[in-house]
């Protein structure tokens, strides 16, 4: 695996503000910056195509792209105890929407059904704080704090509802049935919670198959899925896991601090976190273990460049190489 011939011919611009989020896919790739503001950048050379503009006042909590040209975002006010779930049409420019004075001035005057993001398909006000996104074929998943999981389409019609997931082990643990992330895989939406909760679910319908508790002793953080059975989790208390339900094996390691994003590379993790870049190799291989770099800041994003190799944006917005491959 060597992927970093083009590297030293070759350098990206810095990200017009420092990255949130940062999605890609085959047509757009799209900076959502730590104010909540959105800016297309170019696919391939990754410079900024607008403005950063600002819809809604407010953090985006969650993003994902949509059928290509669809960006599905929350954003969470807690001071003001707002959320909204909207769909923006990325054919379509961005665009600046209301301040926060002036939200609060409309949710003073009882107004606040009167004021949406700007630009949007179609936004609706939430009556739960929103805790995860994910998309299966041409639909939404998400979930909502103690309301629930459901599926919708582009067009914002359900398709179904479920009961929020409950774990009995987990009912006495603050926050333990919290879902932190949704992850479409085959025919299933993969939920998985603070606690370490997890359950499989028929997309269908949202029956739950399958489910189960996973003894970290830390809080899951986020979750990535590989293209084979394996499982990721970015833990609490600098720590991070590979687990495959299959045959219920579970690794866990100890890490600088948190993980930020990670890419699976036949049979390998490759990770990007705190100050460090690292691949942690298949524990069934003769390089079994963790093989780590140091970076000067955090990685934040893993991007596959193809011929390029893998870059990594930091917490700056500064592009560099992914510095941990094997050769």
């Amino acid at each position: 695996m060597n992927r970093g011939a083009c590297h030293e011919l070759m350098s990206l611009p810095d990200t017009p503000s420092p990255p949130r989020f940062l999605l890609a896919n085959s047509e757009r790739t799209i900076l959502i910056d730590t104010e909540g503001g959105l800016c297309q950048l170019h696919p391939q050379r990754l410079n900024a195509l607008d403005p950063i503009r600002f819809p809604f006042p407010g953090t985006i909590t969650n993003a994902v792209l949509l059928n290509e040209n669809l960006l599905v975002s929350t954003w969470v006010e807690r001071e003001i105890s707002l959320a909204r779930l909207a769909v923006l049409d990325l054919r379509e420019p961005l665009q600046d929407g209301i301040d926060l004075p002036v939200l609060r001035m409309a949710i003073e005057g009882g107004e606040i059904d009167r004021h949406h993001v700007a630009g949007a398909v179609w936004s609706h006000v939430l009556d739960a704080e929103p805790l995860a996104l994910c998309t299966f074929e041409t639909d939404l998943i998400f979930c909502t704090h103690h309301r629930g999981v459901y599926r919708v389409t582009s067009t914002s019609e359900e398709i179904w509802r479920r009961d929020p997931l409950e774990w009995d082990s987990l009912v006495q643990l603050p926050d333990g049935e919290v879902l932190v992330s949704l992850i479409a895989k085959q025919d299933t939406i993969w939920a998985f919670s603070l606690g370490g909760g997890w359950a499989e679910l028929d997309a269908s319908d949202g029956s739950v198959r399958r489910h189960g508790v996973l003894q970290f002793k830390s809080s899951v953080n986020q979750v990535w899925a590989s293209e084979s059975d394996e499982w990721l989790f970015g833990l609490s208390h600098n720590r991070m896991a590979r687990w495959n339900p299959n045959d219920e094996s579970l690794l866990v390691e100890n890490v600088q601090g948190p993980i930020q994003d990670a890419l699976w590379d036949d049979g390998n993790w490759l990770i990007t976190g705190w100050r460090e870049d690292i691949t942690w190799v298949d524990p069934s291989s003769d390089e079994n273990g963790l093989y780590c770099t140091a970076r000067a800041e955090i990685g934040h994003r893993i991007l596959d460049r193809s011929e390029d190799g893998l870059w990594v944006v930091d917490n700056r917005g500064q592009w560099t190489p992914f510095a941990s491959e094997l050769d």
